[in-house]
């Protein structure tokens, strides 16, 4: 078993290191975030009940403002 950290570029997974694998060679990817970006902060589902909203703010998909999030540590 081989241990690499990689980042998520959007749309890859992109080792931080070389890694020494035969080109196309199957894998098995176990997934551990080792960070947790305040990006990464779930967003709100739209149309988990389909009829259920009949008005949607405009600014629906904007991120929640820190103070929403109840729980985090505020001593930073």
């Amino acid at each position: 078993m081989i241990a690499v950290k990689a980042h998520f570029d959007g749309k890859v997974l992109v080792p931080d290191e070389p890694v020494l694998l035969a080109p196309n060679q199957k894998v098995l990817l176990q997934i551990e975030p080792i960070d947790s970006p305040k990006a990464s902060k779930p967003k709100r589902v739209f149309g988990a009940q389909p009829g259920a909203f009949t008005h949607v703010a405009p600014d629906f998909d904007e991120p929640l403002p820190d103070s929403f999030w109840v729980g985090e540590d505020d001593s930073k």
